[in-house]
């Protein structure tokens, strides 16, 4: 049996009583305490934030096209490799 990571971390919030009889309904609704409620939304938002910045979604329509750029001979631009040289968004935390 798998041993639970130890949680040391500890995250609090000051909210109004409203948001937290809704925290609390759709929590008890899931079937989670409110503190796991919490957690399992705001990860799944930092999860979607981040990958707005870190993926790029193309659509089918545009694949084609996608495909023959990727194809081309490659060319020089200018500052592209000092750029990623630099520190990635995830460094600059």
């Amino acid at each position: 049996m798998p041993v639970a990571a130890k949680k040391d971390d500890r995250l609090e919030l000051r909210l109004e009583p409203g948001r937290r009889q809704l925290l609390d309904r759709a929590a008890r609704a899931s079937g989670l305490s409110t503190s796991a409620f919490v957690l399992e939304h705001a990860t799944l938002a930092a999860q979607q934030a981040l990958a707005d910045q870190t993926r790029i979604v193309l659509p089918a329509e545009h694949w084609d096209a996608f495909l023959a750029l990727l194809d081309q001979d490659e060319q020089s631009v200018e500052g592209l490799a000092a750029l990623l040289a630099g520190p990635s968004v995830e460094e600059l935390e």
